[in-house]
């Protein structure tokens, strides 16, 4: 059993001691994946997008596109679309960039959409859980705490019930306070303002749904083209 949860932010994080490590990028690399993993895709998690457009001509899948050039990108709406056994290389600068790092144990990604399931899975994975929130990039590449990533750890961290520490008892404080407004409060967040003022307001919407997946997509090595990848995949 899951026996100690904490929260920490960014690359920098260190995942030594913990059993799994649960990447947590809400708006929009996290929840993205949930959607892809829980049609039966495969994610691939690239930092480069020309690495990524490279590796997936390499294994045979196909590597998500800007937002503003159409098909399939970072928002959910877009992978609904996908199905059993496609592989989608997926780069972002932040979730997908944190889940390309060695990390200690198990790895998973979670969000405010798969939640309990997230938790449920962990309950019985005996040690420490590290809820990771990735956060996004000030113009000088520095982390900018995101309110949306605090939210879904502290909802994680709700779900397992398990012994908190301090980092972790204020995400799951924060996400008390606003868990019968989370679409309001995602919206009026920095990260959600900004998503609709591009135009994108439907990726906060999908963001914003608690527990709408049971989808438990976990980094695992897979062989895809003749060569091994990190891919996650739903172990639920």
């Amino acid at each position: 059993m899951a026996d100690f949860v904490h929260v920490e932010w960014g690359r920098n994080a260190s995942s030594d001691g913990y059993a799994a490590t649960v990447i947590v990028d809400c708006l929009s690399f996290s929840t993205a994946t949930g959607v892809a993993c829980g049609r039966g895709a495969l994610v691939v998690p690239v930092a480069d997008r020309e690495e990524g457009q490279k590796l997936a001509v390499e294994i045979g899948g196909v590597c998500a596109l800007k937002r503003r050039e159409g098909g399939l990108s970072l928002s959910p709406p877009t992978l609904m679309g996908l199905s059993a056994d496609e592989v989608l290389v997926l780069p972002s600068p932040n979730g997908a960039t944190l889940s390309t790092l060695p990390r200690e144990g198990r790895v998973f990604a979670g969000a405010l959409r798969n939640a309990s399931a997230i938790a449920a899975y962990l309950a019985e994975t005996p040690g420490k859980v590290l809820l990771l929130a990735a956060g996004e990039e000030w113009p000088d590449s520095s982390l900018r705490p995101a309110f949306e990533d605090q939210i879904a750890c502290g909802a994680i961290a709700h779900f397992l019930g398990c012994s908190l520490s301090s980092e972790a008892s204020l995400a799951h404080a924060g996400y008390l306070s606003c868990a019968d407004v989370l679409h309001s409060a995602l919206e009026g967040c920095v990260s959600g303002q900004e998503l609709t003022h591009r135009g994108y307001a439907a990726d906060v919407e999908w963001a914003v749904q608690l527990n709408a997946e049971r989808c438990v997509p976990e980094l695992r090595q897979v062989q895809r083209g003749g060569q091994f990848v990190n891919a996650f995949e739903d172990v639920s």
